[in-house]
Parts: structure tokens; sequence; C-alpha cells
């Protein structure tokens, strides 16, 4: 009887010693998990080399518009998300908020070539960090350099002109074919005045100024034969 009371407390001393061993482990695999997973509010958040103004100033001049992107006018804003490690390295660059494949992939590229940060700190100590900024993808718009006039039968006796302020981009093929090369603002003038048939011509206009369109308007609306409408496209 006594040898088995014995046995009995060596196998419970045993059972409690590995029980006591796994929930060390446990509890020990939690806290390093725990110290790896990125911070989202440290005591001091990671800072850019120099600062805001710095890391804006680095997006400026290292981004690249893609050519596809260009063609495609694809413009939106990207948010990334990354991690700035303890070392000030960054790290598990995302795109958490999309605007194309093109320009997404031209946003992780300039996030993961990034210098290194200053890191967070949290209780005295560099921490891991999650970190998300937005990068703007913005085409300028192509400059108003063609003044298209279109002509039609109007109801009352008089020709319907439409002239329209727009850019030779946005021209179709038959529109860019009837593009009259002209410089002086008097013959585009007269070129206007004595198209009286049904159709179309484009003339070039000086994007730097609105002077030529509005002059045009002016012309125009003293012919009493002709019934004008302005527009910009």
């Amino acid at each position: 009887m006594i040898k088995n009371n014995v046995i009995n407390r060596s196998f419970r001393g045993l059972f409690a010693a590995i029980a006591t061993t796994v929930v060390l482990l446990m509890a020990g695999s939690v806290n390093v998990s725990a110290q790896d997973e990125p911070m989202l509010q440290p005591e001091i958040a990671p800072e850019y080399p120099g600062g805001t103004v710095a890391m804006l100033s680095y997006i400026q001049q290292n981004l690249k518009y893609p050519e596809g992107a260009k063609e495609q006018e694809i413009q939106g804003r990207v948010i990334v998300q990354f991690t700035v490690e303890t070392d000030g390295t960054v790290s598990d660059v995302n795109v958490v908020k999309s605007v194309d494949p093109l320009v997404d992939a031209e946003v992780v590229r300039i996030v993961s070539d990034m210098p290194a940060w200053k890191p967070g700190m949290h209780e005295g100590k560099p921490v891991r960090v999650s970190y998300s900024i937005p990068i703007h993808f913005r085409l300028q718009a192509p400059p108003k350099n063609i003044i298209l006039v279109q002509y039609a039968k109007g109801q009352d006796g008089k020709k319907d002109v439409t002239c329209t302020l727009t850019s030779q981009k946005k021209l179709t093929e038959q529109e860019l074919a009837s593009v009259i090369e002209m410089k002086d603002l008097n013959s585009k003038l007269k070129e206007v005045s004595k198209k009286k048939t049904e159709g179309f011509f484009a003339l070039p206009n000086n994007p730097d100024t609105m002077d030529e369109f509005n002059t045009l308007e002016e012309a125009l609306n003293k012919d009493d034969n002709l019934k004008v409408t302005y527009k910009q496209n």
C-alpha cells in the first residue's frame, strides 16, 4: 500500500511537471507573438528621415507614372500599408486600397525602396510599427489647343454653329483630319464665317490664353445668319 502511494505521488508529480512545462511553453509562445506583432499606436511614432516634408519630396522625385496607366488615363489614390522595423527598415509592403495593378505596383516599389526610418518607440524601446500612407496619381489635364467648329441646319433659317474649346486628344480621326493649320486669328475668323455648309472643321488654339476663343465668340455673335453655341470640353 505504501509502495502504491509512492508510485501514485510520483505520477502525480510527473504529470504536474509536464502540465507546468506545457503551460510555460504556451505562455512563452504567446508573449513572443505579442512582441512580434506590429503596433498601431506606439508612444512615439516612427518618422521618415527629415519628416513628412522630406517623405513627400522623396515620393515626388521618385514616383514614375506607368506609361500604360497614362495611356489608359488611370488616376486615383492608392493607400499602402507597411511595417517600420525596430532598425527602421521598411517591410511587409501591402496595398490596402487599390486603384489599378499598374499604379499599385509602382507604389509598392517606391515604398519598398525608402531609406531607413527612425523607428517607433514604446516604453523606451524600439518597436515594430504598422504604418500607412496615401499616394495620389493625377494626370495633368491636356491643353485645350483646338477649337472644333460644327455646322448644322437651323429651324429658323439660320445656321446652327457650335464652337467647342477642347483638346486634340479628344478629337475623332475625322475631326483630326479636318484641322486647318492657321496661326493668325483674323484668318481663323474668316474661315469660320465663310463656312456655310453642314459639317465641321477644327482650328488650332493657343492653350495659354482664352483670347482667341473669346474673340471668335464676339465676332460670330455679330453675324445675324448664324446661331452660335459655345462650350468647353
